[in-house]
């Protein structure tokens, strides 16, 4: 699951948790030694995320839906188009209006940014300014989130088109997102 499932999934917590939960991939080698509660606690939450996502059968049958062509890059994939799932099926997930909830999810880790370092200060911005959450529920912003991770990282330039398979198979990413999330979102309650 993507930067999205992870503000859904970490929202109930502290500021301070639902930043690192969602920054996690971008700063977690920075914390990795920080004792501070909040990491531990975002620790916990990510762990029974990635835990329920790589245990999953909806998870595995999601992977089979990414060609053959990408398979390098399919659990990168999957966990986007996860997120345009949930983007595209919102009011089964949440009673919340989408936008709103991003900007209060942009306030509240703004609001806190600076206490958990430089880098997440200018990811915040960045996420902000570009509108990352909603991005994830078009298909030009999955297309832009796609191309600029195949420019920072060069073995993922096959992920380039991979839009075009989520939107083919949109309806089977939102029946399984519908399966998949209540079974994450349990596991996180359980913690």
């Amino acid at each position: 699951m993507n930067l999205l499932s992870h503000a859904l999934l970490s929202q109930s917590e502290d500021d301070h948790v639902l930043t690192v939960n969602v920054l996690w991939d971008f700063i977690g080698k920075d914390l990795r030694q920080d004792r501070r509660d909040f990491v531990s606690r975002r620790s916990e939450i990510h762990r029974a995320i990635d835990r329920e996502t790589d245990c999953s059968e909806e998870f595995k049958q999601a992977l089979l839906l990414v060609s053959d062509c990408r398979e390098s890059v399919s659990g990168v994939v999957v966990d986007i188009a996860l997120d345009y799932a949930l983007s595209h099926d919102w009011n089964h997930y949440s009673p919340d209006n989408r936008l709103e909830l991003f900007e209060r999810f942009y306030d509240r880790m703004e609001k806190v940014a600076l206490s958990i370092g430089e880098r997440a200060v200018s990811l915040i911005a960045s996420m902000r300014e570009g509108n990352w959450f909603k991005s994830y529920g078009e298909l030009a912003g999955i297309e832009r989130v796609f191309r600029r991770l195949a420019s920072r990282y060069g073995n993922l330039n096959s992920i380039i088109g991979a839009e075009i398979e989520i939107n083919r198979n949109v309806d089977k990413y939102l029946r399984l997102m519908r399966s998949f999330y209540t079974k994450v979102e349990a596991a996180v309650k359980r913690l």
